[in-house]
């Protein structure tokens, strides 16, 4: 197809250059016009044009399409023989058309036929020697001519080749470059962990699947109408923007495990680990940082419910192995045993007191922990954000929650631990306080001295008998199941082991009807020298 509308093309531009010049002759010398040979020459034009549209040229060889120049070349010939004309500056068409689509001999054997054209039907007048240069010079120029397009023509042709090819090996290195980048961003998203591309300026560049779960963005980056919100501390205060993970890694800040809280879409808590890198960047490129982030909720929960088993574990062995232990030195302070008798039980006492020794090393654990990450903790200021973090649900419920007494209270112990005991505590004074009701915490120096916290709600209260059950695993009572109130029966047995850790204490002191009242008591702090 591409070949035959060539050929229209060509033929077209030369029948187009030949009606302009039968106009013109017509308008100045229009008696030409009647002589044989101008009109043969027309005539046979028009003929070959109408042969070119009508001739199926991709059925036939390619060399066939010589044809019509050389029909042309006839034609011109013919209209040469006018004496009146001068047309021969014609035959560049059909020269031209061999020169750029065939190859020298077929260039030379069309001028060739051309100096028989001129031999056979152009003007002869004058002399001799004029008419051989007239031809010569003719000839000459259409062999230059000739030879110079059909050279273009080739280098044009080569040309179009190599790009033709660097077109398909970029192509095909392009797809190469398509393939392994949709390969690596695979691989990116099969990652659990997040990772963001930060741009100077704050805009995000580049996510993962992991990433956009997290912070609830669709595939396109752009938020979802539940977005998560970053926390310094669990149930904190809200980070402002220019401390979020992507604030600070735009600013290219350093982070290497930065722990973070997010509050996701779901209402669900997640402890995240930030790490801030930059990246490599070309001279031009702007400056890019790769935050990566790793949701370590999992890890922590895993070694909470660790902890909250082994304290557990460890309080349910200590009690039953005391009284077996305590019940075999009594009766081997009796006289009356036979020596048999007294060998076994001191044999029972011993495997007694090193699964105790096994026990109390257990529960140290504990104490250690809070030991080791012993540090000044205001009291008020965990009460304050404990109580701001339930102040809209409270608000929800139309209950009144204060919290008063001093202004600062400091202690010794693991801010983040006791946290989690004031949250469990002012969780289930909220959850079993009915509407209108009211919750009040009190910081305060107890009558001895000693730092105190006391958490009091006007709820439905606790029955004198379900007291003393509170502290156990997996303990509900019978109003919250009826009622259908959400819990695990786990909470007061970790606050209590956490209090306990603290060297402290915790009570509880409730009336059906008249509410709750839980007290927490910590040692004094320990003296601190003046450093001033």
């Amino acid at each position: 197809m591409v070949r035959t509308l060539s050929i229209w093309r060509w033929q077209l531009i030369f029948t187009g250059s030949m009606a302009a010049m039968a106009v013109v002759i017509a308008a100045f010398v229009p008696l030409t016009l009647a002589t044989p040979m101008v009109i043969a020459s027309l005539g046979l034009i028009m003929a070959t044009s109408i042969l070119t549209l009508l001739v199926p040229w991709a059925r036939l060889p390619r060399t066939a399409a010589v044809a019509v120049p050389l029909l042309d070349s006839l034609a011109i010939g013919l209209a040469t023989g006018a004496a009146d004309v001068r047309v021969g500056f014609l035959w560049v068409f059909p020269v031209t058309w061999i020169a750029t689509y065939f190859g020298l001999a077929w260039v030379f054997g069309c001028i060739g036929f051309i100096g028989v054209c001129l031999v056979a039907f152009s003007d002869h007048s004058g002399d001799p020697s004029d008419i051989m240069v007239r031809m010569l010079s003719v000839l000459l120029t259409l062999s230059f001519l000739g030879a110079t397009v059909h050279i273009g023509a080739r280098r044009s042709r080569a040309i179009r080749r190599l790009l033709r090819r660097q077109s398909e090996q970029a192509g095909r290195a392009a797809e190469r470059a398509e393939t392994q980048q949709l390969r690596v961003t695979q691989i990116i998203d099969a990652l659990d962990v997040a990772l963001v591309v930060v741009a100077a300026d704050g805009r995000i560049r580049r996510t993962n699947d992991a990433y956009r779960s997290l912070y609830g963005l669709d595939a396109f980056g752009a938020a979802l109408p539940s977005a998560a919100v970053e926390y310094g501390t669990r149930r904190g205060d809200p980070l402002p923007p220019e401390r979020t993970s992507l604030a600070r890694g735009a600013r290219g800040e350093e982070l290497v495990g930065e722990r973070v809280w997010l509050f996701d879409g779901e209402g669900r808590w997640h402890a995240l680990d930030v790490t801030t890198q930059p990246m490599a960047a070309g001279p031009l490129d702007e400056h890019l940082t790769l935050v990566i982030i790793g949701d370590v909720t999992e890890l922590l929960e895993a070694d909470e419910r660790r902890r909250t088993m082994s304290a557990v574990i460890s309080h349910e062995i200590r009690n039953p192995l005391t009284a077996m232990i305590g019940h075999v030195d009594l009766m081997l302070e009796r006289d009356d045993l036979p020596p048999r008798v007294v060998e076994q039980l001191e044999i029972v006492a011993s495997a007694g007191e090193r699964l105790h020794n096994l026990v109390a090393g257990a529960l140290g654990d504990l104490v250690r922990e809070a030991e080791t990450a012993a540090e000044p903790v205001d009291l008020r200021q965990l009460a304050d954000a404990s109580a701001a973090s339930y102040s809209a649900i409270a608000w929800g419920s139309a209950q009144d929650l204060s919290v008063a007494g001093a202004e600062s209270l400091l202690i010794d112990g693991d801010a983040f631990r006791l946290r989690q005991v004031l949250d469990n505590l002012l969780g289930n004074a909220v959850k079993y306080t009915p509407s209108g009701g009211r919750i009040v915490v009190t910081v305060e120096a107890g009558d001895d001295g000693r730092p105190t916290v006391t958490i009091a709600d006007t709820g439905d209260g606790i029955p004198a008998a379900e007291i003393p059950r509170l502290f156990e695993p997996y303990f509900r009572s019978d109003a919250a199941m009826r009622a259908g109130i959400p819990g695990s029966g786990l909470g007061m047995g970790i606050a209590r082991d956490i209090v306990v850790a603290h060297r402290g204490e915790i009570e509880v002191d409730s009336a059906v009807g008249h509410g709750t009242r839980v007290i927490l008591r910590f040692p004094r702090p320990a003296p601190r020298e003046d450093t001033a």
